[in-house]
């Protein structure tokens, strides 16, 4: 724990109880990059995410008017502590992915691309590939002093009219004192012309509006000239001289021949997201321009300006070329980015905002990159410190108090007295029993870059530099071998891989509790459901599940407890009065196994449930597998939502290493993400069993701690740079 003699700012912390924390007092230091460490299950992560950003959006919420936070959908229930003093506005780093985010959504500079794109980009006249350009009134000053120099200039307003209107119309311009018409590159005076039928040239009546003689050709005088021009024309107006015409309508028109042209959509064009050889920047089609655009280009684009949209994207791509990701494409998807790379842009993204005072929280552990990547994190952190915010860091690994500034810890370390597992047999060297990816092909994403073979009937860690295709392959194969992606299957070959099972995404339903998480759920409902009372009542199964409506409580619908949402003031959480927080109906509470209700197993810990229910294989199993897991201590009913990350990993090990088979392939992205020895043993060892078990295991390590234990590794290499 930070020393309060040291500190001189902070955020006080006063008997926080949260996720089982009992009542502790911290200081958490500002302007400085702080970790906040503990081993699995101490809440180190519960007090960054629901303490410290859970708070920061709640006194945010209340600054809002009622109509707002309604809107919103309520401002939360506040946290369970005495007092927090001195936290400033929290924004967890980075920030949260949306659907379809991009790297240049991420950095905010959309819209001053599109701007920037939009004034330097020249459209071309798809008849005449004369250039397309709207005018205002002190770019047509401009341009008749440039283009016509001492020649005398007509305003003319070309007027569409039919046949039949003519006649009126020209009794409506002699009475407002227009009295030239322009015929055929000759000018005529309306009193002179004697047929009316031939004044107009394919529906067009050209209107003299003045002339312009190099003497009188004031600026005021063309803005006048010009406005009254497009006032009759809607908007259109030809500007003649001794020998040259030019357009210089208000809408975008081909200065040429005088056409409408539509306006390009900007937003689609800049995205490349419909191609146009039209419209092209510095004599390159747009789209295609965007479409390979990188954030290295960006200074390109912008060294000809110095207005507002090109000094910051200016600035947005010095800053990425300072975390080294000068090479990202601009419209890459966020979803597509490893790990590293998406913590560095948010890095980059803090910076390029610009905001001062803020506390960055980042919830994902650094520790899980390799050396140079996390060091590029830890800099940009600290420039982040430098430049007026404050950073804490929620990472358990041993090595992080090297890279930081402060080291905040919660709870006590305990020596973990775990052995970690042997290794397993020989690799089977057989083409069947493995796993072939394919290198990418023109226009796939090119991570991972080269062709990769992986061994079955082992466990096998990938490691390579941030941004080399680990989390990508895991990706690749989860998508080929579940046949959800075409592409992924053209890629992938595994003729001995029957299921596939994704440990890193497997998770409960929100708000779903640890039993669930294990499975152990049902094993519970059926063993109560098999008791005599149960039967001569009608309880089945369903009635002893949470998520069904037979037996649960209906007033908390099996939550326990109920949520007010009082608007004006902070949400109300109070214990459920119907069913004084036993989540079940009193009928269903009256049924017993083993001497205990449903509601008092769920009132156990997973050390205590193994134990009581030893005679039950099936229950006994799941908790058995728990225990070894290292989650003996947590209560069965705690929420998974409650748990640490590594936790939920841990359950969802325990849970499929109960019905691994020969032919699975688990795959785990980065376990060994933020853990402090204890876990790094246990998660080492459930892994271990799923190979024992006969599944193959594929897991993603970027820094070696799981890698020395694996049976093969498989090296990637980082893309080369286009």
């Amino acid at each position: 724990m930070a020393d309060d003699s040291t500190a001189t700012v902070g955020i006080r912390l006063r008997g926080v109880r949260e996720a089982g924390l009992s009542g502790i007092d911290l200081l958490v230091p500002l302007r400085r990059v702080v970790c906040l460490a503990g081993p699995v299950g101490a809440g180190a992560r519960t007090l960054a995410e629901v303490v410290l950003l859970g708070e920061s959006r709640r006194r945010y919420l209340l600054s809002l008017t009622p109509f707002e936070r309604e809107r919103i959908g309520g401002i939360g229930t506040q946290a369970d502590v005495d007092g927090i003093d001195g936290l400033p506005p929290a924004q967890p780093l980075p920030a949260l992915t949306v659907g379809d985010a991009t790297v240049a959504s991420r950095l905010h500079i959309v819209s001053d691309l599109t701007r920037l794109v939009r004034a330097r980009s020249q459209v071309s006249c798809v008849h005449c590939s004369g250039k397309c350009i709207s005018f205002h009134e002190e770019d047509v000053s401009r341009l008749v002093e440039e283009r016509f120099g001492d020649e005398a200039v007509l305003v003319v307003a070309p007027m569409a009219l039919d046949a039949a209107a003519v006649p009126g119309v020209i009794g409506e311009l002699e009475r407002a004192g227009f009295r030239r018409i322009r015929i055929d590159g000759r000018v005529l005076r309306l009193d002179a012309v004697e047929e009316v039928a031939s004044l107009t040239v394919d529906g067009i009546l050209q209107v003299v509006v003045d002339r312009l003689s190099t003497s009188g050709r004031t600026r005021s005088r063309v803005g006048e000239a010009v406005r009254t021009a497009r006032a009759i024309a809607g908007g259109r107006t030809l500007l003649v001289g001794d020998a040259d015409q030019v357009w210089v309508d208000s809408r975008r028109a081909c200065v040429e021949c005088g056409r409408i042209c539509e306006e390009p959509d900007w937003d689609r064009l800049v995205c490349g997201e419909f191609g146009s050889n039209s419209v092209q920047l510095d004599g390159r089609p747009v789209a295609e321009m965007m479409a390979d655009l990188r954030l290295r280009d960006l200074a390109s684009l912008t060294e000809s300006r110095q207005d507002g949209e090109a000094r910051r994207l200016a600035r947005a791509g010095e800053i990425c070329g300072e975390m080294a990701l000068a090479q990202l494409p601009v419209w890459r998807l966020l979803a597509e980015l490893s790990h590293g790379e998406q913590l560095l842009l948010g890095i980059a993204a803090a910076r390029v905002t610009g905001l001062t005072g803020v506390l960055h929280v980042v919830l994902s552990p650094p520790s899980a990159l390799d050396e140079s990547c996390r060091r590029l994190v830890y800099d940009g952190l600290r420039t982040l410190v430098r430049e007026g915010a404050s950073v804490v860091v929620v990472d358990s690994d041993a090595d992080s108090a090297e890279w930081v500034d402060d080291v905040v810890t919660i709870g006590v370390s305990e020596t973990a007295d775990v052995m970690l597992a042997g290794r397993g047999s020989a690799l089977v060297a057989s083409e069947v029993e493995q796993i072939v990816v394919e290198a990418p092909g023109e226009g796939e994403v090119p991570v991972p870059a080269q062709r990769v073979v992986v061994p079955l009937g082992a466990l096998v860690v990938v490691t390579g530099p941030s941004g080399s295709g680990k989390s990508r392959l895991v990706s690749l194969l989860r998508s080929g071998l579940s046949g959800k992606s075409s592409a992924a299957v053209r890629r992938v070959r595994a003729p001995a891989v029957g299921r596939v099972v994704d440990v890193t995404s497997d998770g409960s339903r929100r708000g779903g509790l640890l039993v669930e998480l294990l499975g152990a759920h049902r094993a519970l409902a059926r063993m109560f459901a098999d008791g005599s009372v149960a039967r001569e009542n009608h309880h089945g199964t369903d009635h002893f599940l949470l998520e069904k409506p037979g037996g649960r409580c209906p007033a908390c619908e099996g939550q326990g407890t109920i949520r007010h949402e009082l608007g004006l003031v902070e949400d109300v959480e109070v214990t459920c009065s119907v069913c004084d927080g036993r989540r079940f109906r009193d009928e269903v509470l009256t049924v017993t196994a083993h001497g205990v209700t449903i509601a008092e197993a769920y009132g156990m810990t997973v050390g205590e449930a193994e134990v009581h229910f030893g005679r039950e294989r099936s229950v006994k199993e799941i908790f058995s597998a728990a225990v070894r897991c290292g989650l003996a201590r947590r209560p069965v009913d705690v929420s998974s939502q409650a748990l640490d990350g590594v936790e939920r990993l841990l359950a969802r090990l325990a849970r499929h290493q109960l019905g691994v088979r020969r032919g699975d392939l688990v795959l785990v992205d980065r376990p060994g993400a933020g853990c402090d020895p204890a876990a790094t043993a246990c998660v080492i060892n459930a892994l271990r069993r799923l190979v024992t078990g006969g599944a193959s295991v594929v897991v993603t390590d970027a820094v070696g701690s799981v890698g020395v234990h694996a049976d093969a590794i498989v090296a990637l290499e980082a893309p080369p740079a286009a």
